[in-house]
This record gives structure tokens, sequence and C-alpha cells, in this order.
């Protein structure tokens, strides 16, 4: 009897588990799309110094997220994260058109990795 009440603790503790990092991800890759956004629009006002801020904080917020990189299930995809994320960087800093396209890539791969984060039956099965 003591290992099924056990059992169903620890089911219950990985399930908690499991919600809590899906949250977690969730409202994480939203404030990242927000950082995101708030590039685009410093970058039509034509406030690069605005624009490379954001960039900047938007680096640094996805970098210290890699840092707990146990936490990530598919690491290929988040460097490919960190790529698009620098192009942001680099292309808010000289003032480049290229940054529209930059800012899409990143956030679709962003969308992309939430999605793959979220448990579904498929994922489990």
């Amino acid at each position: 009897m003591n290992r099924i009440i056990i059992s169903i603790v620890i089911l219950a503790v990985m399930s908690a588990c499991c919600f809590a990092s899906v949250g977690y991800v969730n409202s994480f890759s939203d404030k990242l799309c927000g950082k995101i956004n708030e590039v685009e629009k410093a970058f039509e006002e034509y406030d690069k110094e605005k624009s490379s801020k954001a960039a900047e904080e938007l680096q640094n917020e996805w970098n210290s997220f890699m840092d707990m990189a146990i936490f990530v299930n598919d690491l290929g995809h988040a460097l490919e994260i960190t790529s698009s994320i620098a192009e942001v960087y680099s292309f808010a800093q000289e003032q480049n058109e290229e940054l529209y396209a930059a800012c899409d890539r990143a956030q679709a791969q962003i969308e992309m990795f939430r999605d793959m984060q979220s448990p579904t039956l498929w994922k489990i099965l």
C-alpha cells in the first residue's frame, strides 16, 4: 500500500513540475516576442539607440535562459534561436532593413520552441 501512495505522490510531483515548466516556457516566450516587437517598433521610429538596447536585452535574456540548458529538450533548435537573436542584435546595431526578416524568423522559431515544449498525447506516446 505504501508503494502505491509513494508512486501517486511521485506522479503528482512530476505532473506539477511538467505543467510549471510549460507555464514558464509560455511566459518566457511571450516576453521574448514582446521584446522583439519592441526592437521592431524602435527601428520603425529610427531610434537606433533604443532598438540596439532592446536587442541587447533580448540577447541577454535568451543567453541567461540558455544557462539552464538542461531543461531544454532540443538544443539544436535552441542554437538556431541563438543565431537568429544574434542576427537581430547585429541588424539593430547596423540599422539594416534585414532586421524585419530576422525578427520574423526569431519569432517563428520561438513559437516553434514553445510548441515543442508543450506536452501533447502524441509526444508522450
